[in-house]
Order: structure tokens, then C-alpha cells, then sequence
């Protein structure tokens, strides 16, 4: 081995990464973090309200369908012992296989109502619709649940639907037809002038145009649910009838 050279491990120079520059820790702020800390309590206490406000709303309607489904249970069973079959028996007396049938059918319609939303007073069920259509679409959509667009006929009806309405315009079941306009209720219940409930004034038949004449009624919001006559093409939420008794 030759000798006096230099070692090659004396010139070798091993070069070694540099160290990854650390970012400085966040310093600590006293009062930003007070201030993050109020922000998420506040938006808590906040979502809490919200679902509280939520929740006690669900319960009240919940409650006020049960109490409305009860009642109607109970006005059921009155009404069975003078004179209505008893809907829990498979057939009554006197009444044929087919009549039973119906009978329980439309029974069962009715209780099925209550627990969509439909509103129960004095032996009838009410639906309010959320969505507005022209009058002969809202009748159709009535017909679609056994029902036709309510008729009004006496003055505790009109009081509970002007009620039940709280200051929204609907249409009802009241057309004018044929060559004098006459007025009659689209469930085929007697027009009746002397238990009608006309806004001062209505029905004035207001020409509109193109779009026609004032044809269909409506309890309205100005006259605090007294009825208007208005234009049947005009979209307005309605009101569904379905009676308990059978037609």
C-alpha cells in the first residue's frame, strides 16, 4: 500500500441537510380569547333559542292535533249511539255488507284526516291549504281528497273559519253561474241569502278585463273573513270541507 498520500477520508466533506425552520408558537392573547370564547356562547346559547322556539312549536301543534283528534274520537262514539253505526262493529243492524263497508271506508278517511293535518269543528273536518291555485284547480285539488271547497252555512262555521283563517284571504266553495250569475255552493248545499256573509259592499262583480268577472267568493282579510267575490282565475290558498255524516 503506497504511503505519504492523503487519507481520502480526510477530503471527504459529507454535506447534511439543513433543519426545517420551525414557525414561532402562537402567542397567547388574554382578550382575543375572551373574545372567541363570547362569540361561541353567544352562537350556542343562540342555536338553543332557535331549536327551543322549534321544539315548543312542534309540541303545541302536536297537542293541539291530539286534542282535536280526541274530540273528534269522541264526538265519533256520541254520534254512533244516536243513530250513526258503531264504527268499531264489523256491521250493524239493518245495514247491508256493502253499506258497512263504505261506512268503515269513510270513517277511516276521516280519522286518516285529522292526522294530516286537517282541522276538526262540530262533526266536519277543515284543511287550509299552504299553496295557492285558481278556483277550479282548488276544487280539483279537494276533490283529489274526497272533499270539495268548503261551503259555509250558519253563523258559528263562519266564525270558526274566519278564525281559523287569521287575517290570510282563501277561497271557498261559492261560484256564480249560469245566464244571472246566480250563486251556489259547489258541494251542492243550498245558496241561502239570508245565511250568507257578505263583505258591505260584495259581491260587486268587478270586470277584469280580459281575465273576466268577479265569479268565485272568498273569505277575505279585509273584511276580517267576511266573503268577496273575486276573479276565479286569480290564485289564492283554499279551504277543504269533508263532513263525518255520510251525503
Amino acid at each position: 500500500m503506497a504511503t505519504g498520500g492523503p487519507d481520502v477520508y480526510e477530503t471527504l466533506q459529507i454535506h447534511y441537510p439543513a433543519s426545517p425552520t420551525r414557525a414561532p408558537a402562537p402567542r397567547f392573547h388574554p382578550a382575543t380569547s375572551r373574545w372567541a370564547m363570547g362569540t361561541i356562547l353567544a352562537v350556542g346559547t343562540g342555536v338553543v333559542l332557535v331549536l327551543g322556539a322549534a321544539l315548543a312549536v312542534i309540541i303545541t301543534l302536536h297537542v293541539q292535533g291530539q286534542a282535536e283528534l280526541w274530540a273528534a274520537r269522541a264526538e265519533l262514539a256520541a254520534a254512533g249511539t244516536s243513530g250513526l253505526p258503531d264504527p268499531n262493529s264489523p256491521r250493524s243492524f239493518g245495514e247491508s255488507p256493502a253499506a258497512a263497508q263504505r261506512r268503515k271506508d269513510r270513517l277511516g278517511q276521516w280519522l286518516q284526516g285529522l292526522s294530516l293535518g286537517w282541522r276538526y269543528h262540530k262533526g266536519v273536518i277543515y284543511f287550509f291549504s299552504a299553496d295557492r291555485k285558481g278556483w277550479q284547480d282548488a276544487e280539483a285539488a279537494c276533490r283529489s281528497t274526497h272533499a270539495h271547497l268548503t261551503s259555509i252555512t250558519s253563523a258559528d262555521e263562519q266564525d270558526y273559519l274566519a278564525r281559523e283563517a287569521q287575517g290570510r284571504s282563501y277561497w271557498i266553495g261559492l261560484e256564480a253561474t249560469g245566464p244571472g250569475n246566480s250563486w251556489h255552493w259547489v258541494d251542492g248545499t243550498t245558496y241561502s241569502e239570508a245565511q250568507s256573509f257578505w263583505a258591505p259592499g260584495q259581491p260587486d262583480s268587478t270586470d277584469h278585463g280580459r281575465w273576466g268577472q268577479e265569479r268565485c267568493a272568498q273569505i277575505h282579510h279585509v273584511g276580517n273573513g267576511l266573503w268577496n267575490d273575486h276573479n276565479c282565475n286569480f290564485s289564492f290558498p283554499w279551504i277543504c270541507k269533508r263532513s263525518l255524516m255520510p251525503p
